[in-house]
Formats: C-alpha cells, sequence, structure tokens
C-alpha cells in the first residue's frame, strides 16, 4: 500500500467511511478518523446526527454532528471495543487509544490527487463538477501551479456530493499552497471572488470563499518528499494543562495537519512560573485542522493545550511541546 496521507478517504470492508490523520503510522495499519457510518448502525450509537444523508453506492451514510467530541468519543469507542475492535489501537508511543484501519479492512482509498485527475478525463461532469473544475483551473493559471498539483477532497471526490455541497480543494507542496493562497488574496483584490467568515478561525486561516456563488475551502497536503514517518519514533509524555502567550517563529509546517508552530518568547498565563524554567516548550502542534495556519512569523498567541515530554527513543534528545487536541477539555492557539 502506497504511504496514506492527511485526508485521504478509506472505505472499509464493513462500509465505515474514514478520513486518514497525518502522516505518521504504525505498520499495517492507517491512524484515521471516522466521518460517516452505515445508516442502519444508527441505532448503535447514541448521538446527535445531522439532518442529513449521503448515498455511497447502495449505502446510505449519516454524520454525528460532533464526531470528536470528549463525550462522543468516548460513546463512539465504546461502541467500537465492543463490536469493531479490530479499528481501535493502544499507541504504545502516546499512551493512548486512537482510531486506526488495518490494512486488510481497507476496501477502498479515495486519494484527492488521483479523483481530480478522473475528473479531468470525464467525458460528462455535473454542474457542481464543473465548477470545480473551473474553480481549480482559475487558481492554476493564475498561480502558476501546475494543475496535476491539486486535488478534490470531501463529499466531491466519493461521489457522495449534492448540488449544495462544497468544492474542497487539496494543494500539494508548501510552496504551492503559499502560491495559491497569495493568489487568492489578488483575485480578491481584483473582485473575482469573495473570502467567507463561517467562524472566527475563519478570519485568519483565510482558506474559504465563495466563487459565483459556490463555496470552495482549500488545505494544504504534503508532497511525498515532505513527508517523514515518524511513527516509533518518539516517546509522548503528558504532563499537566497549560495555558499560557508566546509568539510564533518560522513555522513552515504551520499548514498542514498535524499544524506545528515554533515558539519563543513564553509567557504564563496562570500559575505556571516554575514550569517556565523546567519545562519550557518549543512547539505547539494542533491536532485539530481548524488551527492550521492559524499564526504566522512573529504574531503572538495565546495557547491552551496539554503539556508533553517529547523523547528520541534512539538518543538522549528530548524537548517539550504543547498539543492542541489531547481530549482533555477546550484547547485552542489563537492569535492575540
Amino acid at each position: 500500500m502506497e504511504s496514506p496521507r492527511d485526508g485521504d478517504i478509506i472505505v472499509t470492508k464493513d462500509q465505515f467511511i474514514f478520513y486518514v490523520f497525518g502522516y505518521d503510522h504504525p505498520v499495517d495499519k492507517v491512524i484515521a478518523y471516522l466521518k460517516y457510518l452505515p445508516k442502519d448502525l444508527k441505532p448503535s450509537f447514541q448521538l446527535s446526527w445531522l439532518p442529513y444523508e449521503w448515498n455511497l453506492g447502495d449505502t446510505k451514510y449519516i454524520r454525528a454532528r460532533q464526531l470528536y467530541s470528549p463525550e462522543n468519543f468516548e460513546r463512539i469507542q465504546k461502541v467500537f471495543k465492543e463490536k469493531y475492535p479490530e479499528y481501535l489501537y493502544r499507541d504504545p508511543y502516546a499512551k493512548k487509544t486512537v482510531f486506526v484501519v488495518p490494512s486488510h479492512l481497507i476496501h477502498k482509498i479515495y486519494v484527492p490527487e488521483v479523483q481530480w485527475q478522473d475528473l479531468l478525463k470525464k467525458s460528462d461532469p455535473s454542474p457542481l463538477e464543473q465548477e470545480a473544475i473551473e474553480i481549480i483551473k482559475l487558481l492554476a493559471n493564475n498561480s502558476g501551479v501546475h494543475l496535476a498539483d491539486f486535488g478534490i477532497h470531501g463529499s466531491l471526490s466519493t461521489g457522495m456530493s449534492t448540488e449544495k455541497s462544497d468544492v474542497d480543494i487539496a494543494i500539494y507542496g508548501a510552496k504551492n499552497y503559499y502560491q495559491v493562497k497569495k493568489t487568492i488574496w489578488m483575485l480578491f483584490k481584483d473582485k473575482k471572488l469573495e473570502y467567507l467568515n463561517e467562524n472566527d478561525s475563519d478570519e485568519y486561516r483565510m482558506n474559504k470563499c465563495i466563487y459565483k456563488g459556490r463555496k470552495f475551502v482549500f488545505n494544504g497536503i504534503r508532497k511525498f518528499d515532505e513527508m517523514r514517518n515518524d511513527f516509533g519514533k518518539f516517546q509522548f509524555t503528558p504532563i499537566r494543562p497549560l495555558h499560557f502567550h508566546c509568539d510564533v517563529v518560522e513555522s513552515p509546517e504551520r499548514i498542514f495537519r498535524p499544524a506545528i508552530y515554533n515558539i519563543a518568547e513564553y509567557f504564563p498565563a496562570d500559575d505556571n512560573s516554575l514550569l517556565v524554567k523546567t519545562h519550557w516548550p518549543s512547539q505547539v502542534v494542533s491536532m485539530i485542522g481548524e488551527f492550521r495556519d492559524i499564526a504566522r512569523r512573529g504574531d503572538e498567541v495565546e495557547v491552551q493545550g496539554m503539556l508533553e515530554k517529547v523523547e528520541k527513543i534512539k538518543s538522549a534528545e528530548s524537548y517539550y511541546r504543547v498539543v492542541i487536541g489531547s481530549g482533555k477539555g477546550e484547547e485552542f492557539i489563537w492569535p492575540v
């Protein structure tokens, strides 16, 4: 199996739909998060559901309103532990249980760049697909980024879309992502598209737009030569929740997921004075996609997350980081 990348979509033999998370995976398993459930399994999960249904082949799918709130995660994990234990994996390096898709349970993988190339070859694209092609060609032609460095994510890539669906765009490579983002700013100034702010993070990320009435979203994905599978190379030990202010320094990996921010100039926001001296974090790492590309070099940010010690297994190297998305209450990184 080719190395999975963040955002690849996996349909399992049990008809679950998972999205690949990040780039670090154990052997013969893919760390992923559950996105859609077959409708006939609804009674097993005590969750609040979105008022929509999606179709893939002969299967109807549903989606929870909040799949990964701490409470819902616990409920979903309990059902999987009882009925589908192969999808749970105890990570010995992070000392926590995560969702995985074992290789032998993969039915099909939808890769954004492959789905995009298939769409370009399609002889009878739907109106939504035609709009997606127009948007991506607009971005490619104005940015100089090759069409082969784009992809389509989400329901459009699987064929589960409706006429109201968004166009979810993948951009492969950090350099390409920044070039497209700069181009979108120029197109906005030329009044060829508009930015869309649906929540607080959109104002900073600037990755949602409206073009001719159609919403599109774009995110960065690593090229293969930007990837490294670090699974099993580090031991992670949680210490305690931490709330503080800091400055962001050069952080080229902030656009991917997990998003990595290198930080300096640490300012306690609570009773952390001792920790400043003994556990100085050099990174903030967001597992939550909402906090990708939310701050840039020179920004002061407020952070609330879990302080962890990171130890390199085959050497004496160690450092501290703060993780957003540990599942231990409200966690965030916001520009001040």
